[in-house]
């Protein structure tokens, strides 16, 4: 090869298929949120696996992001209230917008902690 044609290739973008160098950690507790999202949402328009959904019940909390962007508010204000919260362990999850996007949590789980919390979240049934 000459180096006029080295030149040539300057970009070189290569699309991955998710999960070809093994799943992130962040995917179990994203699908855990979003199926506990589904699960107690009372309005099918509302997109709750996509967005959460607003509940608030003796084991966890969830709030769909808010747009808001008042200083007063619990979430978007500075206390930053998270958007889901179990409270029997503490765990805490903010995201941005939808679940799993810029999501950050307050501390780390193994796969046996978020099946935990996902049973418990699914026992209770809010009417």
């Amino acid at each position: 090869m000459n180096q006029e044609s080295n030149n040539l290739v300057e970009n070189i973008e290569v699309y991955v298929p998710m999960g070809m160098f093994g799943a992130r950690k962040d995917y179990l507790l994203e699908a855990m949120i979003r199926a506990i999202a589904e699960y107690h949402s009372k309005d099918e328009g509302e997109w709750s696996d996509k967005y959460g959904t607003a509940v608030d019940n003796c084991v966890f909390s969830m709030r769909p992001y808010c747009w808001c962007e008042s200083e007063d508010c619990r979430w978007c204000g500075e206390e930053g209230a998270p958007n889901f919260h179990h409270k029997p362990s503490d765990f805490k999850v903010w995201w941005y917008k939808y679940i799993g996007r810029g999501m950050q949590y307050n501390k780390e789980l193994t796969a046996i902690e978020c099946a935990e919390i996902l049973s418990e979240c699914l026992k209770i049934r809010d009417n």
